[in-house]
Parts: structure tokens; sequence; C-alpha cells
């Protein structure tokens, strides 16, 4: 199977988030893990916020990172995304980013791996791939 991993899991595997162990579980039983390459910044910019917050020093937020990083098996770069994406965008009012982990799932039929709510019932409206959905990652 392969999984598109969004920003908002690769933070809570990383992190000590509930779902974690779950999250990192599904990674594993992948046959390939992708992201646009907008997960890089996306990563960044959330472990800036603990950063920040003083919840983690600027050297354990730059492991994270790497970490976080090294969940993926391949970047796809957005700019092969981003007409499709802003297309949908202005149709279905979603931001951008959002709609770019959409179209590489849907591309690739691949199964997103989120704990976004929000992105969570995007998917679900578009009938793209099958969502792991957060509810199910906390209970295993």
């Amino acid at each position: 199977m392969t999984i598109v991993l969004d920003a908002t899991a690769a933070l809570a595997a990383v992190l000590h988030h509930p779902a974690k162990g779950s999250i990192l579980g599904a990674l594993e039983s992948a046959s390939v893990v992708i992201a646009p390459d907008l997960f890089v910044t996306e990563v960044a910019s959330g472990l800036r916020r603990y950063a920040s917050a003083r919840q983690l020093e600027p050297d354990a937020a730059a492991r994270l990172l790497e970490s976080a990083l090294g969940l993926v098996d391949r970047y796809v770069p957005v700019a092969s995304l981003a007409r499709e994406a802003l297309h949908e965008s202005v149709s279905l009012g979603v931001a951008v980013p959002d709609l770019c982990y959409l179209i590489l799932a849907r591309r690739e039929g691949a199964t997103v791996l989120t704990i976004d709510r929000k992105l969570e019932r995007l998917l679900a409206e578009m009938r793209v791939g099958s969502v792991l959905r957060a509810k199910k990652l906390t209970r295993a």
C-alpha cells in the first residue's frame, strides 16, 4: 500500500502524541511513503511553533525534523500538483496545501495518513483513497 503522509501525522509520529505508535505501525506496513515537497516546510513550521513556545529546544526540533523527513521515501514536487490544486481550491474553497496531499493520493491511488480532521472530511467527500482516521489510530 502506498501512503501519502501529511505533516500532522508526521509531527504526531515524532512527538509524544497518543497516535504515535499507530502512525509508525501504519508507515511500517506501507510499501512506499510519499509526500508533496511542501511537507518539509509544513513540518519545520510545526516544530518551530514548539520551539518558539519553549516546549522544544532548537537542537531537539532540528533532530525531530530530520526524523520526520526520514519517514518519507519519495517527495513529489509541489509544482507538479499546484495547477490542479489551485483549480480545485477555487471551486471547493479549500486551502491549496491540503489539496496537494489529496491530489497526490488520487494520482497515486494511495491512502492518506493524517490526523487532521478537516482533511479527513475533505478526503471522504472527494472519495480519494481510503483514509486512516485518527479515531482508528488512537485505538491501536
